[in-house]
């Protein structure tokens, strides 16, 4: 009788956030997404694909015009980036890459949600260690290093608390660290200047730093990122990826739009100004918000209401945001930084919740 592997049966997967029809008339701010159209460019990256008629032919395998942009942003060599699937299937290879069986992986709780997930699909005998936040929400760095574990593995700045752990910190716990460190990065882009360790992951033996095209470049839908190291370990990860994992239209888009960093700065600005806007709002309405360093806030709401409460009403309202029901979590809401009108929507809602409570 054929039968799938128990591991598999028993994987729960990743759960994103609610995607409504593209039909639906609703303020979506839970996914974290740019409101704002990627760059002009991209259109005409798209056109003349099309035109010429190159959909015919495969992709290049390793993107290599497209590692080249990258490269030519950060100041790096191309041979220190692995061009992926999203940033997700960079943390995936990086994953398959590392851990086997008895191997252990710890990452501070909360973080990026996807991560025991994307260890679970390896199916191995691993083990994952959670390590909780600090009070004030920031890592707990000796304990993470006193895991000892084959990896360690964060979102900087963090998700869902919106918080930047400085590099200088960054950087000695990679240092210290025995094993493997990832650090996920598709939220440094709305962070203060200099916070990326990209460049130091470049000439690291254990640092390993992901990015997404996501977020910052409006392109959710497109699904491309990058991973970032050592030549030699980029290397030993290219083995691992599909023939042809980043389709043709995908690294040309994504090439247009990294090559435009005028439109990048333009957009990235208007979405700082919108988070400083919509965040002095919530605490001047009794909210206490997490100083954020992302496109998105961590809101906990006076008190006397509750976040879960919160997110249903304004769902009822055709208001998307993100609740996440455990731990410390679950005393707050996750808001993605849209436009003015919709942060205006936003707080107009909010304002009949604590006056009709």
């Amino acid at each position: 009788m054929k039968e799938f592997r128990k591991e598999l049966l028993d994987l729960v997967p990743y759960t994103p956030g609610e995607q409504p029809s593209s039909k639906s008339k609703i303020i979506k701010l839970n996914t974290n997404e740019n409101p704002y159209a990627p760059s002009p460019k991209c259109s005409i990256a798209l056109k003349e694909i099309m035109d010429l008629g190159l959909l015919r032919k495969y992709p290049n395998p390793s993107s290599d015009s497209l590692r080249d942009s990258i490269a030519q942003v950060y100041g790096i060599s191309k041979e220190n980036i692995l061009v992926t699937n999203g940033s997700d299937e960079a943390i995936r290879l990086l994953f398959l890459g590392v851990l086997g069986n008895q191997s252990t992986i710890a990452s501070p709780d909360p973080t990026y949600s996807a991560y025991p997930v994307f260890a679970d699909t390896i199916m191995v005998d691993y083990c994952f260690i959670k390590v909780p936040l600090l009070e004030n929400f920031h890592f707990d760095w000796q304990s993470l290093l006193e895991t000892q574990a084959d990896l360690v593995a964060f979102a900087n700045p963090n998700a869902p608390t919106s918080l930047l752990e400085p590099k200088e910190q960054v950087l000695d716990f990679v240092n210290k660290f025995p094993g493997f460190v990832l650090c996920d990065e598709a939220y440094i882009d709305f962070a203060k200047a200099n916070s990326s360790c990209i460049q130091e992951a470049c000439s690291s033996d254990n640092l390993f730093v992901s990015r997404t095209f996501s977020k910052s470049y409006s392109l959710a839908g497109l699904r491309v990122g990058f991973l970032v190291g050592s030549t030699k370990n980029i290397a030993i990860l290219h083995k691992l990826k599909d023939s042809y994992n980043v389709g043709m239209l995908d690294q040309a888009i994504a090439q247009a739009a990294i090559s435009d960093q005028d439109y990048f700065k333009e957009i990235t600005s208007k979405i700082l100004a919108t988070r400083s806007s919509l965040s002095s709002s919530l605490v001047d309405l009794g909210c206490d918000v997490v100083t954020s360093s992302t496109n998105f806030l961590f809101v906990k709401p006076p008190k006397g209401h509750k976040a879960k409460d919160w997110f249903e009403k304004l769902k009822n309202q055709a208001i998307y945001i993100r609740y996440f029901s455990s731990g410390v979590s679950s005393d707050f809401i996750r808001i993605t930084i849209g436009t003015d009108e919709e942060s205006n929507h936003v707080l107009s809602a909010i304002r009949n919740f604590l006056e009709n409570p």
